[in-house]
């Protein structure tokens, strides 16, 4: 038995689907402005997505867990910033760098604690450490910028691989391994099951607190991680920097096929959603159009996507109805010609 074409059955997959849209995007603005696929402007959209691409890999552990992590743009600054004054005072640059990654990751375990502790939405939660973190990185910066030394510039921008910036390399090394980790281990497993139905999944035995605060640490140490090599690449830390992120973070997961409900979702979705957007907002700017159309773009971008998924799932009640009232229509229809057949 065959099975009829269907724009669900050609686009089942979101991950084909936005390797569509991207190379669709690519073609229409190179038709426009055929620089836009040189190789200097690709490099410069890869590095443009690096901060908000690893950041969103730690966002997705979190979302496709239930949970929903806002502070994580503040991080941002705050490790960098942790980094630079500790460097600036003598400290080695590699333990700098392991102390901001860590400082990340504990941010990311308060904010499990009091979620997991209180019951307050994580929302809620993180809403409130996003301004506690940012009031702490002013403390630590005094408002000013603090420059890193030249020795952490060798994992910024400017260090290149056969051609590829390093943090381009970490952020696609990164996604690979929390892809391997989300589909071929019992933790990403976990993820997922936690994600679809918490107390089922505490029912079934699994470490749901665990689960949960495990993913709320790599969000916050990506973040740390994504701070870092920021102040690699600009040579400074800023208590500003990451402060535009967080729409084009969770746009990121979103866009990427990942479920705002938990349950759903892949790493390399959350890949290409990085994409597709760092290659609209660069395609924005060679076309010199406005940066709060930029803006509003991510806006609806968010909401559509939310509202696709929604969709999908079933849960829009319109949409139902309308579907219900095809089927019936469709079965009426089978059963009138069956009973003229039979005639």
């Amino acid at each position: 038995m065959t099975q009829r074409w269907s724009l669900r059955s050609a686009f089942g997959h979101v991950e084909v689907a936005l390797v569509l849209v991207i190379v669709i995007v690519a073609a229409v603005v190179a038709v426009q402005v055929p620089s836009f696929l040189s190789t200097a402007n690709l490099i410069n959209l890869l590095l443009a997505m690096v901060t908000i691409g690893i950041v969103a890999l730690g966002q997705g552990f979190v979302i496709m867990a239930g949970e929903l992590d806002l502070s994580v743009a503040a991080t941002i600054a705050f490790t960098a910033a942790c980094a630079a004054a500790l460097m600036r005072d003598g400290v080695p640059v590699w333990f700098a760098v392991i102390a901001a990654i860590a400082i990340g990751s504990l941010i990311g375990l308060v904010n499990a604690a009091i979620v997991l502790g209180t019951g307050v939405n994580s929302f809620i939660v993180t809403l409130g450490t996003l301004s506690v973190v940012q009031g702490l990185t002013l403390m630590v910066t005094g408002g000013l910028p603090i420059a890193t030394p030249l020795a952490l510039s060798d994992i910024g921008a400017d260090t290149r691989v056969a051609g590829i910036p390093f943090p381009v390399i970490v952020f696609v090394v990164l996604a690979i391994i929390a892809q391997l980790v989300l589909v071929f281990t019992v933790f990403g497993r976990r993820v997922l099951a936690v994600g679809d139905n918490a107390e089922a999944a505490r029912l079934a035995g699994l470490p749901v607190i665990g689960t949960k605060l495990a993913v709320f640490a790599i969000a916050g140490g990506l973040a740390g991680v994504a701070g870092i090599l920021r102040a690699a690449s600009l040579g400074t830390a800023e208590s500003s920097a990451g402060t535009a992120d967080l729409l084009p973070v969770i746009a990121a997961v979103v866009v990427g096929g990942a479920s705002l409900v938990g349950g759903r979702g892949s790493m390399i979705g959350v890949f290409l959603g990085a994409v597709l957007l760092g290659m609209v907002q660069n395609a924005y700017i060679i076309l010199k159009l406005s940066s709060w159309l930029q803006l509003a773009t991510f806006g609806a971008v968010v909401v559509a996507a939310g509202v696709f998924d929604q969709a999908r799932q079933g849960r829009i009640g319109w949409i139902n109805t309308l579907r219900d009232r095809r089927a019936l229509s469709r079965s009426s229809n089978a059963a009138a010609v069956s009973a003229g057949t039979s005639k």
